[in-house]
């Protein structure tokens, strides 16, 4: 069966990319602020320059560091569910929480509590959403700190299914760290084995790793939580104007978490993600969602493959923060360059308004898309025509096929496209709803449904976990059960 597939670069241009990167790593080198990390990059073989921090790689450094990465990346959850990231399989991540929200009936505006709890039960409920992603932004109507404990209290208290967490600093990273245990603990399981974590590791463009994400890879690495690079060089500020100038960027900085994974625990899994932007250069905004990131999704994903490591990114972003025209196209762009490459773990469904904000009906929207997506990657099968001949011969010229068995073979299968969150009626039922207005029904829906899938146990202890964390005794009241 042929498949749809996407390229961007021959295998000479990956050759040649590869080939600058070695150089970079070489004689450009990476800044590395971390002492533990400089001691362990020397005594690999690295040129380490301990006033500048500087590190140097030597080419078969880099290839003896990167041929002790896994391929395969194992996430887990409270579900039971083992996701095998790597190869040929593809899992997808929604959001829970970023800066804006797109209300459908207020539009824009600050993410509050309850959004929180219906986003997660959204996530947890949508059979193509596999794992969920928790970026730290404080919701509006809890005070901080107490305002990133609430919300992940009542995340964890909602999700059985595996977490990727963005850390903001050590002490979250640890808060996450903590958090987990006491899940594993409730549940019976072996906190330093089970990956129901991936933990996301900040790489700062140009060429730099600061120390305090070193110290989050750390605590990945002492479980068997898998890396996550965050790389986003911006073409024209933080990495060279040119996509080849900030592809090369994006591409050694990907390679950094995986490298400095294996110095310190050889054979710990640590993905492959890009995620460059461009410098609007009249005003010095970043844009995120633009056509060129469908060029560096691409290539970097041709990249992750040529280094036989899993490969992650995000899903289909748009730049604007409305249900419109551009917002279906631009991601529908991204999405299908994900799938036609190969792209193992598509992140941040729900996402918009230039990777700063999100909205319920935005999640089902895109799950929609990736319904499009995969159906279209997924090519035409052509080893049936022999059954396509025996079928025109039993019918004829002229004839119908309504009730050929082939039809009546195939009625109910997935031979032809099918998703709840398109509006298929082809202009033949005028009451037919909207793309849009199928989102919001079946946001509304799916939350009026669903019961709590989190064994109250689990619930529990996270609740006792958090009681003493808050500084406001009126968040301690705020249950993170129910609506707020």
């Amino acid at each position: 069966m042929g498949k749809t597939i996407f390229r961007v670069l021959s295998d000479g241009e990956i050759e040649a990319l590869h080939e600058r990167t070695l150089e970079v790593f070489e004689t450009v080198g990476i800044r590395i602020t971390h002492e533990e990390a400089l001691t362990k990059l020397a005594r690999a073989g690295a040129r380490v320059d301990a006033n500048s921090g500087v590190v140097r790689f030597p080419a078969p450094l880099v290839h003896e560091l990167l041929s002790l990465a896994p391929s395969v990346a194992v996430y887990s959850g409270l579900n039971g569910q083992r996701l095998q990231v790597g190869g040929e399989n593809r899992y997808y991540l929604s959001l829970i929480l970023d800066p804006f929200i797109v209300d459908y009936e207020h539009g824009l505006r600050r993410p509050v509590l309850e959004d929180v709890r219906r986003h997660t039960i959204l996530g947890e409920s949508l059979s193509r959403v596999n794992a969920m992603m928790r970026m730290q932004y404080p919701v509006s109507d809890v005070p901080e700190p107490d305002s990133y404990l609430k919300t992940m209290e009542v995340f964890l208290c909602h999700c059985t299914k595996h977490v990727s967490a963005y850390p903001s600093s050590e002490e979250n990273c640890r808060e996450w760290m903590d958090a987990m245990a006491v899940i594993a603990e409730a549940a019976g399981l072996d906190v330093a084995s089970e990956p129901l974590l991936s933990v996301a590791m900040a790489v700062t463009s140009p060429l730099t790793v600061h120390g305090p994400n070193i110290a989050i890879m750390k605590m990945a690495l002492e479980r068997s939580y898998p890396i996550i690079p965050t790389v986003c060089p911006m073409a024209g500020t933080t990495a060279p104007y040119s996509l080849a100038g900030t592809m090369l960027t994006a591409n050694v900085e990907s390679l950094l978490p995986v490298l400095l994974a294996q110095v310190f625990k050889p054979g710990h899994p640590a993905l492959y993600a890009v995620g460059p932007s461009v410098t609007d250069m009249r005003t010095g905004h970043d844009l995120y969602y633009r056509a060129e990131k469908a060029l560096f999704k691409l290539a970097g994903i041709q990249m992750g493959r040529f280094y036989r490591l899993p490969v992650a990114g995000e899903a289909a972003g748009t730049l604007t923060w409305r249900p419109d025209v551009q917002n279906g196209a631009e991601g529908m762009l991204y999405l299908l360059a994900s799938l036609a490459a190969g792209q193992n773990l598509i992140g941040g469904l729900g996402s918009l308004h230039n990777a700063n904000g999100m909205s319920a009906e935005q999640i089902v929207l895109q799950c929609g898309l990736a319904d499009l997506g995969e159906y279209v990657v997924r090519g035409i099968a052509l080893d049936d025509l022999q059954a396509a001949v025996e079928s025109l011969r039993r019918v004829g010229p002229g004839g119908n096929f309504l009730t050929d068995p082939l039809t009546l073979e195939r009625l109910r299968s997935n031979e032809f496209f099918h998703s709840p969150y398109l509006d298929l009626s082809g202009g033949y039922v005028d009451s037919a709803p909207s793309m849009v207005e199928i989102a919001h029904h079946t946001v509304e829906r799916l939350i009026a449904e669903y019961r709590p899938t989190v064994p109250e146990k689990v619930c529990e202890a996270l609740q006792r976990f958090f009681h003493d964390k808050y500084r406001d005794p009126a968040v301690r009241s705020l249950s993170a059960r129910r609506p707020s």
